[in-house]
């Protein structure tokens, strides 16, 4: 059975400065939630995310014994996680906002646009209404890429293999650097939500444990985290308005929308989109 990870360190939320305008604007309101999806392969995750150990049985292993690798320069390029540019048209994704014929824009972005328009206007096909359309697409993709840089990238290289954030601090166990290879990684010592690897180890051997039966550890004591085909993992993004965004429109005062960003475990077959505007 797959298994839906919940990665909190990558939650986050933000807010447009530029305001939706018209230049004849009409009124409405709706709300509702969606999934944007990425995908990376499971070679790729599993070349990732890897542990080390000198213990026979996994599961029966002290924390100190586990050391948790993340092996960055190893993600794939093509998996990009801005949260803007989720996909919406793919399976396992949920959209109850692009009710249009054959939208030509399925992303994140495109859809909370769609958002502003249904509340602004009462209607998702109101977008054109816009005479900002780009600036506003541009500001999307700006706190697009200050969460992927700042909650989403910096939390996996923080203790990827190849680090620059000091070890000093966790002098006791709890980020430690290999003496041979200079390669780093953590222990159970630490258990924060920015622990990622610890944290989808400990989930897995909570409830999935049967996957360690057969892991093969290679020579230095290496083995793959067995995270699978159809396994995913999850965070929340979530968008809010620019202030006072209703006065165009002389609406009530309403909120952001809030997306779980899926990233979903494949066989490789499968492409992100990225899309500018």
């Amino acid at each position: 059975m797959s298994v839906d990870f919940v990665i909190n360190r990558f939650s986050s939320t933000y807010s447009l400065t530029t305001s939706a305008t018209v230049d004849d604007p009409i009124d409405g309101i709706l709300d509702v939630s969606a999934t944007g999806v990425f995908y990376i392969s499971e070679a790729a995750i599993q070349s990732v995310f890897q542990v080390q150990t000198d213990s026979i049985d996994i599961a029966d292993s002290l924390a100190s014994d586990l050391h948790h690798y993340i092996f960055m320069d190893r993600w794939p390029i093509t998996t990009v996680l801005n949260p803007v540019n989720g996909m919406m048209d793919k399976s396992l994704s949920y959209n109850a906002i692009m009710n249009v014929n054959n939208p030509p824009k399925m992303l994140i972005k495109h859809d909370f646009m769609r958002y502003l328009s249904t509340k602004l206007f009462n209607t998702p096909q109101g977008v054109d209404l816009f005479n900002n359309e780009t600036e506003m697409i541009n500001g999307l993709n700006s706190i697009g890429y200050q969460a992927y840089q700042q909650d989403i990238s910096a939390s996996l290289w923080k203790y990827a293999t190849t680090s620059t954030y000091p070890t000093t601090p966790y002098a006791s166990g709890g980020f430690v650097v290999d003496p041979i290879t200079g390669l780093k990684s953590t222990t159970g010592d630490i258990t924060t939500d920015d622990n990622i690897c610890y944290i989808l180890l400990n989930r897995l051997l909570e409830i999935r444990s049967e996957r360690f039966k057969n892991i093969v550890v290679d020579a230095n004591g290496l083995f793959p985290l067995p995270l699978l085909i159809g396994d995913t993992l999850n965070f929340t993004f979530t968008i809010n308005p620019a202030s006072g965004q209703n006065n165009l429109t002389g609406v009530p005062t309403f909120g952001g929308r809030k997306y779980q960003i899926k990233l979903i475990i494949d066989d490789g077959t499968n492409t992100n989109t990225t899309q500018i505007d």
